[in-house]
């Protein structure tokens, strides 16, 4: 993780509809923007459900082997940074609020971005927006072939590896939550492998070939 929490920019919330939204920036890269590489996860549900949604507003994926060492990484690091955000509202919340929020409340009125059951660390989840532009679709998707992919082609359970990056602190009246944003994400497909059967040659056909002359090569193909 090349990510510092120290460096990252918390804007005053400003008014947008029934909502307040902090935009969130770091200062250590030439876009501004924090993103983060996350580890292979699994995908908890189909993206598309339904014919009639095109896309989705939430996706939600589960972290998986936990003793892979950057998986440790990036989840500390999240977590960190869910109880940093709560910090930080909390030392901010007379100049951005107008008055002073105690951290006990703040910590019942936000809602962590990684959700972890209560009796296990695993099956930790977490609940990501895809990115749009007007509207519309801009998030990559593709498969480690680098072959590119549609929304319906993310199945339940498929493994998946993403880039995100966090884009906003959202406040309503009584709750606040971040939007974690998807712009790339990789499938990683099944391959099915093909039983292995041995083939007896026929020794007359083999000598009535000559190797150099009675028969073409065709060209190789795969699908992976």
């Amino acid at each position: 993780m090349n990510c510092s929490i120290d460096k990252i920019i918390f804007s005053k919330p400003k008014k947008h509809g029934e909502y307040l939204i902090c935009k969130v920036k770091y200062d250590d890269s030439e876009s501004n923007q924090l993103v983060v590489q996350l580890p292979k996860m699994k995908v908890v549900d189909n993206f598309i459900q339904s014919e009639e949604v095109e896309v989705p507003k939430n996706v939600s994926l589960e972290f998986i082997n936990n003793k892979s060492k950057y998986n440790k990484e990036v989840y500390d690091f999240l977590s960190k940074l869910d109880d940093y955000i709560i910090n930080f509202i909390h030392k901010n919340s007379l100049e951005w609020f107008s008055k002073e929020i105690p951290l006990d409340f703040l910590s019942k009125m936000y809602n962590k971005f990684i959700k972890a059951p209560k009796d296990s660390e695993s099956q930790c989840t977490m609940n990501f927006s895809l990115k749009k532009t007007k509207e519309k679709l801009d998030c990559v998707l593709m498969d480690n072939k680098k072959n590119e992919l549609e929304l319906s082609d993310f199945k339940k359970d498929s493994l998946v590896e993403c880039i995100t990056q966090l884009k906003y602190i959202i406040f309503s009246k009584d709750t606040c939550f971040t939007i974690w944003e998807l712009c790339n994400i990789k499938l990683y497909k099944k391959i099915k492998r093909v039983p292995k059967f041995g083939f007896i040659e026929d020794s007359t056909e083999v000598n009535n070939q000559d190797s150099t002359s009675d028969f073409e090569v065709e060209e190789d193909y795969s699908f992976f």
